[in-house]
């Protein structure tokens, strides 16, 4: 093989090798972050009209941090959440009902206020933490529980 036709045989099989790689981890960070647990208890079958904010930050526990990944609706139906295009492989979108949230924790941390809800999953007993950070954004997810009749925690 020329040496000058090098490049043009490692570029795409670099390229592929990163995307596998890549799908990989983002799929593991799924499993393990607790998405696919909560999209698997409360699946989203499409987006609901209402309010969106595109490119939020989410936690799920210890190892669900998805920072300025995460585009957010908020509807009459619930809290929709769905990964930005890069982070969508084994991230189902998911689509909580306000009555679903089971408990509330809100905190202003470095004037930054943070709302931790409480979602169980469905059939197992257990549940699962999401917080949400800034403060326009924490607020209207707590005008949405207060309409819909939860109690909120500061």
């Amino acid at each position: 093989m020329p040496e000058t036709s090098l490049p043009f045989v490692i570029l795409p099989v670099f390229f592929v090798i990163f995307a596998l790689f890549w799908s990989l981890i983002v799929f593991v960070i799924a499993q393990t972050g607790g998405w696919s647990g909560l999209a698997n208890a409360y699946p989203a079958t499409e987006k609901p009209e209402g309010r969106s904010w595109n490119w939020r930050t989410i936690r799920f526990g210890l190892f669900g941090n998805y920072r300025n990944a995460v585009n957010v609706s908020l509807s009459d139906a619930g809290l929709y959440m769905c990964p930005i295009f890069l982070f969508r492989i084994g991230h189902k979108p998911i689509l909580i009902p306000w009555k679903a949230v089971s408990d509330t924790h809100r905190r202003d941390l470095w004037f930054a206020p943070t709302l931790t809800i409480v979602v169980p999953l469905t059939g197992t007993g257990k549940e699962r933490r999401v917080s949400f950070y800034g403060a326009e954004f924490v607020e209207a997810i707590e005008d949405g529980l207060r309409r819909n009749g939860n109690a909120l925690h500061r």
